[in-house]
């Protein structure tokens, strides 16, 4: 697989808000953070994706996301469309890695998949303080064989609440 550059990556990103290109994918931001009561039960059943008790949506404290130590859903602010003959990936940027901030495992957006997407991170340490405004992850694409098949799951055309 070929990896697109961060120029041809831009291009299926809907903006605003604002993006920045990289050599080899495109920094974004986040709109909405949830997060997953320690407590909760994860239900997958079919169309059911519930927890319970359910998320809980945290603001900004002025201009701040403030995560005390937990495990969040995190909502990328940027609509993605992701055309035939590609795959995208979402890492955490490396300010996050650096700073002890754990991402689940990349989720895959296969060919076909339009909407806003989320990531998992968990927050070990006592406290990240995070910018509203701040780039938390980045897009890669890459190139992929043709499938007669596009992408049609649960999460097709997920949006903001």
């Amino acid at each position: 697989m070929t990896s697109l550059s961060g120029e041809q990556v831009a291009k299926f990103l809907k903006t605003p808000p604002e993006i920045k290109i990289n050599p080899n994918g495109v920094d974004v931001k986040v709109s909405e953070v949830w997060q997953i009561p320690t407590d909760a039960t994860a239900t997958i059943d079919g169309k059911t994706r519930i927890t319970s008790p359910e998320k809980i949506k945290i603001l900004p404290n002025g201009d701040f996301y403030e995560l005390p130590q937990g495990v969040y859903d995190v909502r990328i602010a940027n609509e993605i469309e992701v055309p035939k003959g590609i795959v995208g990936f979402c890492h955490p940027r490396s300010t996050l890695n650096r700073l002890g901030i754990v991402k689940s495992e990349t989720g895959i957006w296969d060919s076909g998949y339009k909407g806003f997407g989320t990531q998992t991170i968990f927050v070990p340490i006592k406290l990240l303080r995070i910018h509203k405004d701040e780039f938390w992850f980045q897009i890669r694409m890459q190139r992929s064989e043709e499938s007669q098949h596009s992408y049609d799951g649960h999460w097709q055309g997920e949006k903001p609440e």
